[in-house]
């Protein structure tokens, strides 16, 4: 096996592509007993299909001539009719809905999540720390993880990173005015990325991810907008919240609980895991 961090003498190397990986979260008010972030990936050569989907949506929000007045899909007004969605009707917004889960579904599209349980995290020896970021510490490694499995190596991961960079990602999170909220998150991605992975060979663990995360406007990032979709049904799911049209159903097969090791190990207990709802 390759010394750790060194990259594999194969074709793959000739003909690598970037894995999109869109990042949100959901369950930031009070409100929610679910503080979570999630990650849809989209694999190099889907990015037109669920770009046509998108547009597909919009025209069952807006008939073609008044497409050019669409801002964006946000999950929970789309879903309630409510802000700039308020005065549509339901049925119109449903389908929208279903035709962007289409495309998590139809192109098998990961979704990867770390959603923490609020009360367990406020009543343990971790409270001190924020839930979202320590969802967005998992999530992060659960990409990682999703990139590594990919690999047919049938040899101990953690013995030895071998590289491929077919499975490289870009991070791309919904950009925000809150200057000190994004440094958090520049932090915790620079503490798992270093800048120099291959001379900070101990300290670095997602050896797939590209060199620097970015921030987008979701506005202008129709996966960002389905990446909030996803992690709105998977919240509600995970809450036990009901949701008569199941619209969690069409992505469930898509949902990857981040379960990186040693932290799955130890503190997985304050996780939301899906599989363990669907078993009760």
């Amino acid at each position: 096996m390759p010394e750790r961090g060194r990259a594999m003498n194969s074709p793959a190397l000739e003909r690598a592509f970037v894995h999109l990986a869109y990042l949100d979260e959901t369950g930031t008010s009070g409100h929610s007993s679910v503080a979570m972030f999630g990650a849809l990936i989209v694999p190099a050569g889907k990015f037109g299909y669920i770009s046509s989907l998108h547009e597909t949506a919009i025209q069952q929000i807006l008939p073609t001539e008044r497409a050019t007045e669409f801002k964006e899909f946000h999950a929970c007004h789309l879903y309630k009719g409510t802000e700039v969605f308020a005065g549509i009707e339901e049925t119109k917004r449903f389908t929208a809905i279903q035709v962007l889960l289409q495309a998590v579904g139809s192109e098998n599209l990961p979704f990867v999540y770390a959603a923490v349980d609020r009360k367990k995290m406020a009543s343990s020896p971790f409270s001190i720390m924020k839930p979202l970021h320590a969802a967005f510490h998992m999530c992060l490694l659960g990409i990682e993880n999703w990139a590594r499995a990919n690999h047919s190596f049938g040899r101990d991961v953690n013995a030895g990173v071998l590289l491929n960079w077919e499975d490289t990602y870009l991070c791309i999170l919904d950009d925000c005015s809150d200057k000190a909220l994004k440094a958090d998150y520049k932090s915790t991605y620079r503490s798992l990325r270093t800048k120099r992975p291959f001379f900070e060979i101990a300290r670095n663990r997602l050896w797939h991810a590209h060199d620097d995360m970015f921030f987008a406007d979701s506005s202008d990032c129709l996966g960002i907008q389905i990446s909030d979709l996803c992690n709105y049904f998977v919240r509600m799911h995970l809450e036990g919240i009901a949701e008569p049209q199941n619209f969690y159903q069409m992505i469930s097969k898509q949902a990857i609980c981040a379960k990186p090791e040693p932290e799955w190990s130890q503190y997985g207990h304050l996780f939301h895991n899906h599989a363990d709802c669907e078993t009760k």
